[in-house]
């Protein structure tokens, strides 16, 4: 009996048991911390495993990359963006913004380039959508905003960067800005 509550057995009986408690409290804290990034991993990895045995689209899915930039998107931007994501096709619609003229009715004149794109309430609430942004921040802004209220969440941004020096293409995908995933960190901080 007195072997069973000797030093060494004590201390290695709370050394196993402070390893055990404290591995316990860590997977709890990257769940918990993490259950929203989680579920989007794994969503993410379902579609995957769900499109590579099906090898098609489903009916009425929509892959579409909103244009706001003035510039053609080209055929290499297209194939890096369907690649990032993972999109088996995708379908560029060219948003033109043009001059907007600084007046009282700035935010009305861009939400109205929202409302000239062609797409029902429902398309917007089901398609997936990344955007190329516009250069002009202010516009930018509004039409972030815009997009924001019609489908309910961020949409995900191209980030466009020079191309390589003799690259066929002077700007390249460099990433896909994933807004949700910087809003859900962010939110953290406060």
């Amino acid at each position: 009996m007195n072997d069973l509550f000797s030093t060494n057995n004590l201390l290695t009986f709370f050394t196993v048991t402070a390893g055990v408690v404290s591995f316990i409290e860590l997977l709890e804290y990257l769940v918990t911390k993490n259950i929203p990034w989680l579920i989007r991993l794994l969503q993410k990895f379902w579609k995957k495993v769900i499109r590579r045995f099906r090898k098609q689209v489903p009916d009425g899915t929509k892959y579409l990359i909103l244009n706001f930039s003035g510039h053609p998107v080209l055929s290499g931007q297209i194939t890096t963006i369907s690649k990032i994501l993972d999109w088996p096709l995708s379908q560029v619609i060219d948003v033109q913004v043009g001059t907007i003229a600084e007046d009282k009715k700035f935010v009305d004149n861009i939400l109205k380039v929202i409302e000239k794109i062609d797409l029902s309430a429902e398309q917007w609430q089901t398609a997936n959508i990344v955007v190329i942004s516009a250069g002009y921040s202010a516009i930018w802004s509004v039409l972030l905003a815009g997009i924001h209220g019609r489908i309910g969440y961020f949409p995900d941004v191209v980030h466009l960067r020079p191309g390589t020096i003799g690259s066929k293409e002077k700007f390249e995908v460099a990433e896909i800005l994933n807004l949700r995933e910087i809003r859900h960190s962010s939110r953290d901080k406060r």
